[in-house]
C-alpha cells in the first residue's frame, strides 16, 4: 500500500467514525423515546481501500409493528367500551345496593304486603306511595345514565374521528416529504419515526393495515379494506349521527355491520357500538320493566275507566299501545294519589278510578297488585330474558346483564392490554435504544478512531522523513 493510499483509508475511517460517533449520541440521547428507532451506519469497503458509506439505517421490524398495532385497537375498543359503562353502572349501583332498581322494586313489593294486611292505615299508605316513587325515580335516574352514556358515546365519536383525521392528514404530508428525501439520511428516519408515531395512534382509533411503495411511502387502509392514505390522498372519516353511519370519503365503513369495509376494532369502533347497539339494547330493557310496571298496574286496577292511566303513568297519562322508546324516562306514580299535589293516598287501596271512598278493611285491590308480582308477564324476546317471566325475574336478569356488559369488556380490556404490553416490549428490544450497548459502541469507534489517527500520523511522518531527504 502506498502512503497516499494510507493516508486516503485512514481518512475515510475517520470520516465514518464520526459520523458512528454522531449516531451513537443521538440514540443515547434520544433513548427515552418510544417513537425513535436506532441508527446505525452502512457501510461498505471503497474502491482503492478505505470504507465508502451508504447511509445511516434504522432499526425497523414491520412485523412486530403490525402485531403490536393490532393489539392496541382491540384494546382500544373495549377501553372505550369499559371507561364509558363503567360510568353508567355506577350509577345503576349493583344488586347490593339499596337504590338499585331489583331492590326499589323489592321494597315497593314488600310495602304494599305489608298495606294488605292493614289497608287503612295511612302511614301504611303513604310507604306504599313513597316506595312507588322511588323506583319510578330509580327507573327515571337509570335513563338519565343512559342518555349520558349515549352522549359520551358521540363525544367519543367525534374526538376519535377528528383525531383520525389529524392523523391521516399528517401521513400524507410525510409521505410527500419522504418522496422528496434522501434515503439514509438522517431526514429520511426522523420522517419514518415521526411516520410510525402516527401510525400507532391512527391504529389505537382505527385497526389498519400498511403497505410501502417503491418510493418507502405508506399506504393505510382499514382492516375491512377501506383506503384510508395513499401517497398524498386521504379519504376523511365521517359520521351521520341520524342513520349511526360512518364514512370514509364515500363508503359506508360502519363496525359491526356485514359487508362493510371498515374495522371493527379500535376506539372508534367501541363508541360506534355502545351509540348503534348497546344504549338501544339496554334502553329497550330500562323500558320494558317501565311499561310493565304501567300496564300491569293498569290491568290490575279494576276501578279504572278506559283511558285511565293507574298507579304508574307514562308522563300522567295511561301507556299508548306502542310506546315510545324512553319510556322508563317518563314513567312517573300518577298524582291521583300524591298529597303534595292534592292527590288521595285511599285511592292506592280502593283503585285510581274510585269515585268513593271504600271500606278502610277491603285488601281486594291491594291483593290484586300483590298478584300481579307473581304473574308470568310478556316481554320483548330482544331484551334478552326470554317471551316471558315475572316482573322481579325480568328486572334482575337486565340489571345482572347491564352490569355484565361493563364486566366483560374490563375483563376483556385487562388481557388486552397485557398482550399489547408484551408487543410492546418486544418492539422496543427489535429498534429501541440499548444504552449498554450503544456505549460499548463508543468504546469501539474510540479504538478505531484512535488506530486511523495512529495510521494517519505514522504516514505523514513518513512524507515529512522522505521530504527532509530530498
Amino acid at each position: 500500500m502506498s502512503i497516499i493510499s494510507a493516508i486516503l483509508t485512514s481518512r475515510t475511517g475517520l470520516l465514518a467514525n464520526s459520523q458512528r460517533a454522531s449516531l451513537v449520541s443521538s440514540n443515547i440521547a434520544h433513548a427515552q423515546d418510544e417513537n425513535y428507532s436506532h441508527r446505525s451506519l452502512s457501510v461498505t469497503e471503497s474502491v482503492g481501500g478505505g470504507v465508502k458509506v451508504l447511509g445511516i439505517q434504522r432499526a425497523m421490524d414491520n412485523t412486530m409493528d403490525a402485531l403490536y398495532r393490532t393489539e392496541i385497537a382491540y384494546a382500544g375498543k373495549q377501553d372505550a367500551m369499559a371507561s364509558s359503562l363503567a360510568v353508567y353502572t355506577a350509577q345503576l349501583g349493583t344488586l347490593d345496593t339499596e337504590t338499585s332498581i331489583p331492590n326499589l322494586l323489592s321494597a315497593f313489593q314488600n310495602n304494599l304486603g305489608l298495606m294488605s294486611n292493614d289497608p287503612g292505615d295511612a302511614s301504611l299508605q303513604q310507604e306504599v306511595f313513597l316506595s312507588a316513587k322511588s323506583l319510578a325515580s330509580g327507573l327515571n335516574s337509570a335513563n338519565s345514565a343512559l342518555i349520558t352514556l349515549q352522549s359520551t358515546a358521540v363525544k367519543g365519536i367525534e374526538a376519535e374521528i377528528e383525531k383520525a383525521n389529524a392523523s391521516m392528514n399528517e401521513l400524507a404530508r410525510i409521505n410527500a416529504d419522504i418522496g422528496r428525501a434522501t434515503a439514509g439520511t438522517e431526514t429520511y428516519a426522523a420522517l419514518e419515526d415521526r411516520r410510525s408515531a402516527e401510525l400507532d395512534t391512527l391504529a389505537s382509533i382505527m385497526e389498519i393495515t400498511v403497505s410501502y411503495d417503491a418510493e418507502g411511502r405508506a399506504s393505510v387502509h382499514s382492516a375491512g379494506g377501506q383506503t384510508l392514505v395513499v401517497a398524498g390522498h386521504v379519504n376523511e372519516l365521517s359520521f351521520d349521527r341520524g342513520t349511526g353511519t360512518l364514512y370514509s370519503g364515500d363508503e359506508d365503513v360502519t363496525p359491526g355491520e356485514t359487508g362493510r369495509r371498515g374495522a371493527n376494532q379500535g376506539a372508534l369502533a367501541g363508541h360506534i357500538i355502545l351509540l348503534n347497539d348497546i344504549v338501544p339494547q339496554q334502553q329497550l330493557e330500562l323500558d320494558e320493566v317501565a311499561r310493565a310496571l304501567i300496564e300491569g298496574f293498569e290491568d290490575a286496577d279494576t276501578s279504572l275507566g278506559v283511558g285511565q292511566p293507574g298507579l304508574f303513568t307514562d308522563a300522567g297519562a295511561a301507556i299508548a299501545a306502542s310506546p315510545t322508546a324512553g319510556l322508563a324516562g317518563r314513567i312517573s306514580v300518577n298524582d291521583a294519589v300524591n298529597p303534595h299535589k292534592g292527590g288521595d293516598l285511599t285511592l292506592i287501596r280502593d283503585g285510581l278510578g274510585a269515585l268513593t271512598p271504600g271500606a278502610q278493611s277491603d285488601n281486594t285491590q291491594i291483593l290484586a297488585y300483590l298478584n300481579f308480582f307473581d304473574s308470568t308477564l310478556s316481554f320483548d324476546p330482544a331484551a334478552g330474558q326470554g317471551a316471558s317471566t315475572t316482573l322481579m325475574q325480568f328486572t334482575t336478569g337486565i340489571f345482572s346483564q347491564q352490569q355484565a356488559r361493563r364486566v366483560d369488556a374490563e375483563k376483556s380490556l385487562t388481557a388486552l392490554v397485557a398482550s399489547s404490553e408484551t408487543y410492546r416490549e418486544a418492539r422496543l428490544n427489535s429498534r429501541g435504544v440499548n444504552i449498554d450497548t450503544e456505549l460499548q459502541n463508543l468504546t469501539l469507534i474510540e479504538q478505531s478512531y484512535n488506530a486511523n489517527s495512529q495510521a494517519l500520523r505514522v504516514a505523514s511522518e513518513m512524507i515529512d522523513t522522505l521530504l527532509n531527504l530530498v
